[in-house]
């Protein structure tokens, strides 16, 4: 072995090459001399010749050839005691696994298993088409709460009784409900778990089951991992190995499609690496014994660099790789080609600009939205990064001046598409607090629309509109508002009525009369009666700052959204101490906005976000009164709210916090919000924007 086809590609400009075992084959070279002389050749090389492309020297080994392997693996260890190596594979890692290789492709990983096909995916459960979709709930078959909620929603109130019916029953801990309004043949209803063990045992018998019902696919839920808390992995790992032994004892049974649905989308990674362990391995493939030069001997080469590993949780971009331009200068003194070039750096300096968009919104970009990133780097030939780890979100866009300018042109306009369907979700789902309208069809009963239809509904209900234009299981109708009939574009109708779900919550009596078609409004309170000096001494008690004018805000919508917040919390709590009244400080460009919609945690982090990604309120106007949280206007003055706040059961935040923890190491109920001080709060931090209603606007100066 020499350093001539190092010397080759060091003059070659290449940055790697790749080496067999030489000799160490039919030629019958000792196989520890081989890997001694060779791994010398190649330290004394980096040693003496400094290359400045050479980064990596790759010895590759036959991977069936256990003993050569762990020659040189020892005597790599000998040259270079200080770095590090992986361990060699075992021979039960070599053999060969139950899954082919996993295809992966946006938002979905597949492998098959025999003649199945085992899938992991993020997207809605309630879309799935699967002949059984999978509904992780309680013992009762009641749970109202995450993936169960929405499911159940979805589903419409017919499954629900029905669930109600089953749940008085004898059972094995599952049972199956018609589809309702969803699109697969069957509702497998479970009782979740939060140990792993339990986990595989009940995803097991769902799998029995649709193999004894002769069902061809069936759609999971990540089980667990909601309001269980499970460690992604570990449900991976007990959902997949239930998969595998269900599938071996029935090789040939009628399951064809096995899919779990993913709704949190960081998860997804977890999945594919718990399917990537149990892929077969290919037993033709050769193992490869690696030097890399630059990384695991730093002293060798230096101007190697270490690649940081990638943090699962985060979106990368790889950057994109250009040819640098070069310039030759040639001068009449030193003292001039340096000028030549601090022009030519300036001249780039100018043209270079670096730019960065904070925005949560950024955490709610779609696996489409993150390839259109990448493709609006490659067309205008910018760098972008997305940074997700820090109190707010960010996009960072660095490049020439133009591009930067119009990819962020781009980004912006998909942050404001991402918005607006942040915004229909939150308004959908206030829809559903307040009414449930349903259809009968013919010989059926009543069934529920689905949560857009119910929204379309009560949309068109509040805007007095004439009629309007709804989807029943894939078939147009057209509503004649507000009492139906639904009719399809054959003249086949359905009856329609709507559930007040909150007729016997009314609203404040003291509210003042609104007019026609409004959904919100500030009323001015006259100074001097009982209602202004309430507020105004809640403020005075801290703040001393001159009050212009408090304001009532009168939104049905958002009251009786908090009203029924209030009263699940406190059958949860089995307690009334539920509810606060704390202070909130914003800017006048957001009072319209809050005013119609409410708070929106989206905005965590414009200001601090210390203790957790939620909406901030404080128990002292003092603290709100601050030009850092209430912005004055051009004029001077300052707005504030106080605000009824459903803090619950509280405990402790932390600084990027998306939720508040477990209320124990094993239970699946949550805590409220979270505080600066558990002992004495000053600052309660809320996750769910119907946890607070704005209930007075105080204007200040």
């Amino acid at each position: 072995f020499d350093t001539f086809y190092l010397d080759i590609n060091k003059e070659g400009g290449l940055t790697s090459i790749s080496f067999p075992a030489i000799g160490t084959g039919n030629l019958g070279f000792p196989k520890d001399l081989a890997a001694s002389l060779m791994l010398d050749e190649i330290l004394a090389f980096s040693s003496t010749k400094q290359p400045k492309h050479l980064k990596k020297v790759v010895i590759i080994l036959y991977s069936q050839d256990a003993q050569t392997i762990q020659v040189f693996s020892d005597e790599f260890t000998k040259k270079f005691p200080s770095a590090s190596v992986d361990p060699l594979p075992t021979t039960s890692q070599q053999s060969t696994g139950p899954f082919s290789k996993v295809v992966s492709s946006s938002g979905m990983h597949e492998t098959t298993m025999g003649s199945v096909a085992v899938q992991v995916v993020t997207g809605d459960i309630t879309k799935e088409t699967t002949d059984v979709i999978v509904n992780s709930t309680n013992e009762t078959f009641s749970l109202k709460s995450g993936v169960s909620k929405a499911i159940m929603d979805a589903a419409g109130q017919a499954v629900d009784a029905e669930c109600q019916n089953l749940s008085t029953q004898p059972n094995t801990g599952m049972i199956i409900t018609q589809p309702g309004n969803l699109k697969c043949k069957k509702i497998l209803h479970l009782a979740g778990q939060t140990d792993p063990v339990k986990i595989n045992k009940v995803v097991k018998d769902a799998l029995q089951m649709c193999v004894k019902n002769s069902h061809t696919s069936v759609s999971f839920p990540a089980i667990g991992t909601g309001q269980g808390n499970v460690q992604a992995r570990q449900v991976a790992d007990a959902m997949l190995d239930a998969v595998v032994d269900v599938l071996s004892q029935y090789p040939s049974g009628p399951l064809k499609t096995v899919r779990i649905v993913i709704f949190q989308p960081p998860m997804l990674k977890e999945f594919c690496n718990s399917m990537q362990q149990r892929e077969a391995t290919d037993p033709k493939g050769t193992g490869g014994f690696l030097v890399n030069i630059g990384a695991k001997i730093k002293s060798l080469f230096i101007s190697g660099s270490v690649d940081k590993p990638k943090k699962e949780e985060d979106f990368v971009i790889e950057a994109l790789k250009v040819d640098p331009a070069v310039f030759h200068i040639c001068g009449e003194s030193q003292a001039k080609v340096n000028s030549a070039k601090q022009w030519i750096n300036d001249l780039i300096s100018k043209e270079q600009q670096r730019l960065c968009i904070q925005d949560n919104s950024i955490l709610s970009f779609s696996d489409a939205d993150h390839q259109r990133i990448v493709d609006i780097q490659n067309k205008r030939g910018v760098t972008i990064k997305i940074d997700s780890k820090t109190a707010q979100a960010s996009v960072t866009i660095e490049g020439l001046s133009k591009d930067v300018l119009n990819a962020s042109d781009e980004i912006h306009k998909m942050l404001v598409v991402v918005r607006n369907e942040e915004e229909l979700k939150k308004k959908v789902e206030l829809a559903g607090t307040v009414a449930e309208w349903q259809y009968l069809q013919q010989g059926q009963q009543f069934q529920s629309f689905d949560s857009m239809g119910n929204f379309e509904l009560e949309q068109a209900l509040q805007k007095k509109l004439p009629n309007v234009k709804v989807t029943v299981r894939g078939q147009d109708y057209t509503v004649a508002m507000p009492k139906g009939p639904a009719t399809d574009n054959q003249g086949r109708t359905l009856q329609i009525k709507r559930i007040d779900k909150l007729k016997d919550e009314d609203l404040p009596e003291f509210w003042d009369a609104m007019p026609a078609n409004t959904s919100c409004q500030a009323v001015p309170i006259a100074a001097g009666t009982t209602e202004h000096t309430e507020v105004l001494n809640l403020f005075r008690a801290t703040c001393t700052q001159n009050v212009i004018k408090i304001e009532r805000i009168q939104n049905p919508l958002l009251w009786k959204s908090l009203q029924i917040k209030k009263r699940d919390m406190e059958q949860r709590n089995n307690h009334q101490n539920n509810e606060s009244r704390l202070f909130h400080g914003t800017c006048h460009s957001t009072v319209d906005h809050i005013n119609e919609h409410g708070f929106n945690r989206s905005y965590a982090g414009k200001n601090a976000a210390c203790y957790g990604n939620g909406t901030y309120f404080a128990v002292n106007a003092s603290y709100s009164a601050s030009n850092t949280y209430s912005k004055p206007n051009q004029t001077g003055e300052k707005c504030m709210y106080l605000c009824r706040v459903l803090t619950g059961d509280f405990t402790a935040g932390q600084q990027n916090m998306i939720m508040p923890p477990a209320k124990g190491t094993v239970s699946v109920q949550k805590y409220d919000s979270v505080v600066d001080n558990v002992a004495k709060p000053a600052m309660f931090v809320i996750f769910h924007d119907s946890q607070a209603y704005p209930e007075y606007l105080i204007t200040f100066k």
